[in-house]
């Protein structure tokens, strides 16, 4: 099995920040998951479907597969 350490100076704020954003990532990934896949069922309307077919484009430009991120 392999095995991943990485280690955050505290002391430093870019370090800080960094850690809250691996902190952070589930949650983002959830949110992104929740918004892309359900989101668009909550409304019906064609600006709607505009909207989240532009918000599906844009992850997929980021190369953000959230399928891959969420099971």
């Amino acid at each position: 099995m392999a095995t991943a350490q990485i280690t955050f100076d505290l002391s430093n704020h870019d370090d800080r920040m960094e850690l809250s954003r691996y902190q952070a990532s589930l949650n983002m990934a959830c949110f992104i998951f929740e918004v892309l896949m359900n989101g668009q069922r909550k409304f019906d309307n064609e600006e709607a479907h505009k909207v989240f077919e532009y918000l599906h484009q844009e992850a997929k430009d980021q190369g953000i597969d959230i399928e891959k991120l969420i099971e």
